[in-house]
């Protein structure tokens, strides 16, 4: 078993309540170097009232790829403010690193939520929303 798959298999999240417009979702918590290199990597799937919400310790232009993935999200961008700077809709998986395109938003976050793909189409909010959680 690759290494990765097994550290991902050993990690323990912590699950807190997060709020986008009217949704309240349950966020797993990537608040550590290793849960946030890990994010969603070697999942099957994540229930549709689930996402995970990685939090780093300074705004920054912090990107995402989609290695080790087995669907496709969508990605909110937040600042310190939980105020939606960017998103990206519907990312797929990639098969290996050489052909792996990493995403970044437009402006500095501190906050990045991922969620099931679809899910900032059908909710349709506007950049500058603010997000709702207690960390």
């Amino acid at each position: 078993m690759p290494i990765l798959r097994l550290l991902a298999r050993l990690q323990t999240y912590r699950t807190i309540r997060l709020r986008i417009g009217s949704k309240t979702l349950n966020a797993m918590v990537a608040d550590t170097v290793l849960k946030r290199a890990i994010g969603l990597m070697h999942r099957k799937k994540l229930k549709s009232n689930e996402c995970m919400l990685f939090i780093f310790g300074r705004g920054s232009r912090y990107g995402i790829w989609m290695l080790n993935m087995r669907f496709s999200i969508d990605i909110i961008w937040l600042d310190e403010k939980k105020r939606v700077v960017d998103f990206a809709k519907n990312l797929k998986p990639c098969k290996n690193i050489f052909d792996c395109k990493t995403s970044y938003p437009k402006r500095a976050s501190r906050y990045i939520i991922e969620l099931n793909a679809g899910f900032i189409e059908k909710n349709k909010f506007p950049i500058s929303k603010r997000v709702s959680f207690q960390i």
